[in-house]
């Protein structure tokens, strides 16, 4: 029997529940989803639910402002549904000169985070901690402005990613960050420190783990590539966008958008996600969201000890939670 007939046939929990293998300690999964402003995207997100609810998994969803604006309904339902809000820049994706938080100026990334966070806000009831640059396009200023605007987590870092000119990432200033959660510094990103934020890097086994990646190698390849990280964190992060599931006839793109990709969106993209998820299953991963990562998970001891007056071991942060 095929993944795909197995997926469908039975609604197969993540959370370390039903028949299959007993989870490691620790073995988390974070499926992650990114609202790029895209119109008409919305009915992938839609889809994309709909997946969540069969595999019984809450996913971290992150919005740019002007998608949680446009699909005020959409956002609230997400919300009600027990996903995870967050946040994904202004106009992301419907922008010819895309918003770049590697460059852009302190008062430039405050007006986008402050304009998507109220959009988010208003539209759910809930003001969001999460947050993930453009592209992964982060840079330390991003990081001041998340802590000073109240964000608790951050899942932007590119570590041990490297598109070799086929993607958005192709420079390797974070490539050598931890894989695992952590605190990062405050002076580069690249090393753990005394920010408030939990970072929460994308995966990586050098091409990132997310749906064009699993689309371009098939399944059993990227089954590979997730051993490989397995064997190296206990964390996996897969992310993939509402976009993706939608005929590119039927969305709104700039003009900058690769015809190649538009080529390769289309509502049968959910198949790779319902394999991909009972596999993951298979492999004993525990589904939960970005905040339900505790600070006692962080593999560095070095981190442990500047928090150690201030975080309660084992404790779990939630949206608009003082630390």
């Amino acid at each position: 029997m095929g993944w795909t007939e197995r997926s469908r046939q039975a609604a197969l929990p993540l959370k370390g529940q039903g028949p299959g293998r007993a989870a490691k300690p620790g073995k988390q999964f974070y499926f992650t989803i990114d609202c790029d402003w895209v119109p008409g995207s919305h009915v992938g997100l839609v889809s994309l639910l709909d997946c969540c609810d069969r595999f019984r998994i809450k996913a971290t969803i992150f919005f740019a402002g002007r998608f949680a604006e446009a699909y005020p309904d959409l956002v609230r339902e997400c919300l009600q549904r027990g996903h995870q809000l967050g946040t994904h820049g202004w106009a992301h994706g419907g922008l010819e000169e895309d918003e770049d938080f590697r460059i852009a100026s302190y008062e430039q990334q405050r007006q986008w985070i402050r304009r998507a966070t109220d959009a988010v806000e208003k539209a759910s009831g809930v003001r969001p901690v999460v947050f993930r640059a453009p592209n992964l396009w982060i840079g330390e200023t991003t990081l001041r402005v998340l802590e000073e605007e109240g964000y608790h987590y951050d899942s932007s870092v590119p570590a041990r990613r490297f598109d070799m000119g086929l993607g958005r990432v192709h420079y390797v200033k974070y490539f050598g960050a931890p894989r695992d959660p952590y605190h990062p510094s405050r002076s580069n990103l690249n090393h753990p420190g005394d920010s408030s934020i939990v970072e929460v890097p994308p995966s990586s086994c050098l091409f990132p783990i997310n749906l064009a990646t699993l689309r371009t190698v098939g399944l059993r390849t990227f089954q590979r590539m997730i051993q490989w990280i397995g064997q190296r964190s206990r964390h996996l992060v897969f992310y993939c966008h509402p976009s993706e599931f939608v005929l590119a006839a039927e969305q709104a793109f700039p003009r900058s958008m690769s015809k190649w990709n538009q080529k390769r969106m289309s509502p049968r993209n959910l198949i790779f996600v319902d394999d991909l998820l009972a596999h993951i299953h298979e492999a004993g991963y525990i589904a939960t969201r970005i905040t339900n990562t505790a600070t006692r998970q962080i593999d560095l001891p070095r981190v442990g000890i500047l928090r150690a007056s201030n975080v309660q071991s084992g404790h779990t942060y939630r949206e608009g939670e003082k630390r």
